[in-house]
């Protein structure tokens, strides 16, 4: 029968693979994941568009101000050069001559507007393009970093699950099964340590007959309590 010691061995090797895999498994997690840069190139894409459309609008309205000032100045040569004489024409005239003056002046404070907006989104712009450079120099370091501890885990890996092949051909099949079974519903640890007489998987104390069980170590002894195996070092 495969005796409790060899079990707690191998727990503790096991204990070492799960640690190992869970930090290959955060690290190339991390790995795959570019968020921040992801997010970053998002906004530096939205403010290039904004960019885009504001330049479409100033020159929408730079267009329609140079064609308001135009009509303006014809406008204001009829008025004033005499070509124009009948009173109702020269009141006509007036009149439009006064819409194309407001017309001009709403396109002209249009204009001073998308200059404001376009200043903002050029330093935006500029912004993110700097903090994105940034970014990614140290994302290019951390992936460096990461493939790094990658490597080194595999690596570390490899070598425990070789001990482990090891030490489970010492250990019967049943065994092996029902501490494989143990382990994974009790958090990993399937084997701990008596001591004070009491179990140190759930802090419980043990009847004395168990304890006097364990000691004797003829036979596998499970806690009364978690039922996990008792092992006394």
């Amino acid at each position: 029968m495969t005796s409790v010691r060899q079990l707690y061995v191998l727990q503790e090797l096991d204990l070492v693979l799960d640690r190992l895999r869970k930090q290959q498994n955060t690290a190339e997690t991390e790995l795959k994941s570019e968020v921040s840069v992801e997010t970053l190139e998002t906004a530096l894409s939205g403010e290039a568009e904004r960019l885009q459309e504001v330049a479409l609008q100033q020159r929408d309205n730079q267009l329609a101000a140079e064609t308001h000032r135009e009509r303006s100045q014809t406008l204001e040569t009829q008025l004033y050069d005499g070509s124009v004489t009948n009173p109702r024409d020269l009141e006509s005239l007036q009149q439009e001559a006064a819409n194309v003056r407001q017309q001009l002046g709403q396109a002209e404070a249009a204009l001073l507007e998308l200059s404001i907006q376009a200043e903002e989104a050029q330093s935006k712009h500029a912004e993110l393009d700097r903090e994105l450079a940034d970014m990614r120099q140290v994302w290019d370091s951390r992936q460096g970093e990461l493939n790094q501890l990658i490597k080194h885990l595999r690596g570390e890996l490899g070598d425990h699950e070789t001990q482990r092949s090891k030490l489970t051909q010492g250990v019967d099949p049943a065994s092996l099964q029902r501490y494989e079974t143990l382990r994974m519903s009790k958090k990993g640890v399937a084997v701990v340590k008596v001591e004070r007489g009491l179990c140190q998987g759930c802090q419980m104390s043990l009847p004395t007959h168990l304890q006097q069980q364990v000691r004797n170590g003829r036979k596998q002894v499970h806690c009364s309590s978690c039922g996990r195996l008792l092992f006394l070092s």
